[in-house]
């Protein structure tokens, strides 16, 4: 029950939500959604133009590192969580951006 309102906005989290996105019970509570994770990776960008790489250092299931991976080189993608880890590097897979984060 607690999570039927957060499954009710997967769409708003992930548009590739129907093609296998992979994430934990926690994650629900604290994924970045889609659109505006977008916008802080594309902010990003426009404030360090000439930058490789970025640090996303609380990844969680990858919400902002997938976006950052489509705007820069190289993303570095980090939580203390291995099931987390797991679920983003799935879900770059999923986005077709998995050779761009580590």
């Amino acid at each position: 029950p607690q999570l039927r309102k957060y499954f009710a906005q997967r769409h708003r989290f992930w548009s590739k939500f129907d093609e296998g996105v992979a994430m934990d019970e926690e994650s629900w509570y604290s994924v970045t959604p889609e659109a505006i994770a977008e916008h802080i990776a594309r902010r990003t960008r426009q404030l360090c133009p000439t930058a490789e790489v970025v640090l996303d250092a609380f990844s969680g299931p990858g919400g902002n590192a997938i976006q950052f991976a489509r705007h820069f080189r190289r993303v570095l993608a980090v939580d203390m969580d291995p099931v987390k880890l797991a679920c983003s590097r799935h879900n770059a897979r999923v986005y077709k951006v998995d050779r761009n984060i580590e």
